[in-house]
């Protein structure tokens, strides 16, 4: 689990100066990298190894609307690894008061750079173990 702050940006929000609903899944993907960095896999040297991770699924349930000049915290959670996906969790919270404000989850799959699929186990142990241990750390009994 790794916690994320995010203040929202002008440009970010319609004319009621409310957050537009596709920057969420902008906010999922920044909170999944500092996820990733927080537990030692930094995404661009990922990326220069040649895996590519892109997203199969994302889903975003909007509970209350976050405005501009709100300040939100997002959990970031891994849900699912099998050596050939892995997915995460979303929540987003007000900082200040704690409200629940949308809630999300996303999968994705490692590729190698030729668009095949790869198996993270065999290829780059570092990171199959961390992402491992990590699930295993993120996952309460009865998600497993």
């Amino acid at each position: 689990m790794d916690l994320y702050e995010r203040t929202p940006f002008y440009y970010e929000t319609d004319q009621m100066k409310i957050v537009h609903h596709s920057n969420y899944i902008r906010w999922f993907e920044e909170a999944r990298i500092h996820y990733l960095d927080a537990v030692g896999i930094n995404f661009a040297e990922q990326e220069a190894t040649g895996i590519v991770c892109p997203v199969l699924t994302v889903n975003a349930r909007y509970i209350h609307m976050v405005r501009f000049g709100d300040t939100v915290e997002i959990t970031t959670r891994l849900n699912l690894y099998n050596g050939l996906r892995y997915g995460f969790s979303y929540e987003v919270r007000d900082k200040a008061t704690g409200e629940l404000r949308c809630t999300g989850e996303s999968t994705h799959c490692f590729l190698s750079p030729d668009g095949r699929p790869m198996r993270v186990k065999r290829e780059y142990p570092r990171m199959h173990d961390i992402l491992t241990a990590e699930l295993a750390r993120d996952t309460t009994p009865e998600q497993k």
